[in-house]
């Protein structure tokens, strides 16, 4: 009589033991799901909310290599060094060996542009070519002759997130007198009019894609700058691009060992000062 009774107990206790365990687990993988997305913003972060950073340099240039190592890592920013295309492949292409996943070119015919100008262009259509070829869906280009400010990753952490879904090109450094344009959506963010100086640029997938195919047409005869290119594409709204003001990255020259002076714009909290 008491059996039937016992049974039912026991199997009531184990399916409220179960109703436990399910929803135990159903909290924990939203508590875990909502961890793992925080952990991949805070990873995605640490290189300033883009996908990947490039920093082309040229071999011979041993202690800009070392400068922008000792900025990086002791702002523990991931980043990777880009051979930079020099004077001298210009003038002996004959001499030129592809590296691997280099997109092969011709070499230029343009007599307006100095050997240095040239390979300064072709230095950031490989730079572009990478990024359209790895598909990344945002980089930044960083020269080798840069300092940054020392709050650049809290300070960029609101500045991607406002950027809007259009964006094409955002200048993080620049060294333009022209008179910045505010957007509505973040206080350090202006529409660029007149950008000048390549030496710390982001592009979305978007934009590198359209920089790309009008470079392509370009080569091997360019007849400006790629800097001035840029400028040509921004004034009649080609490219969507923004600038950050105050800068957050400066170009820098070294004037002894050790010792580096900004050329255009000296960041109030630098990062060089904490070396």
């Amino acid at each position: 009589m008491f059996r039937p009774l016992l049974r039912v107990l026991r199997r009531a206790r184990i399916l409220v033991f179960l109703s436990l365990i399910a929803a135990l687990v159903i909290l924990a993988s939203y508590m875990f799901a909502g961890f793992i997305d925080e952990a991949a913003k805070s990873a995605k972060f640490i290189e300033l909310g883009f996908d990947h950073i490039f920093v082309p340099s040229a071999r011979p240039h041993i202690d800009r290599r070392q400068l922008m190592s000792r900025i990086l890592r002791y702002q523990g920013i991931p980043f990777g060094f880009f051979p930079a295309t020099t004077a001298y492949d210009i003038d002996h292409p004959e001499a030129y060996s592809f590296w691997l996943g280099e997109e092969h070119w011709t070499p230029p015919k343009s007599f307006l542009l100095s050997a240095t100008a040239l390979a300064s262009f072709r230095t950031h259509m490989n730079v572009i070519n990478d990024i359209v070829r790895l598909e990344h869906a945002s980089t930044l280009v960083l020269g080798d002759q840069i300092d940054i400010a020392a709050d650049i990753k809290q300070q960029m952490r609101t500045v991607v997130e406002s950027l809007p879904a259009t964006w094409d090109i955002l200048y993080l450094g620049h060294c333009s007198n022209e008179t910045l344009r505010p957007t509505t959506f973040h206080s350090q963010i202006y529409v660029a009019a007149d950008p000048k100086c390549v030496f710390a640029y982001a592009l979305s997938r978007a934009g590198a894609r359209r920089l790309k195919r009008v470079l392509d047409n370009m080569w091997p005869a360019p007849q400006k700058t790629f800097e001035d290119v840029l400028s040509d594409m921004v004034m009649p709204l080609f490219l969507e691009a923004y600038v950050v003001d105050p800068p957050l990255v400066a170009h820098v020259e070294k004037i002894s060992d050790g010792l580096y002076s900004p050329t255009y714009y000296t960041l109030g909290n630098s990062t060089l000062d904490k070396l």
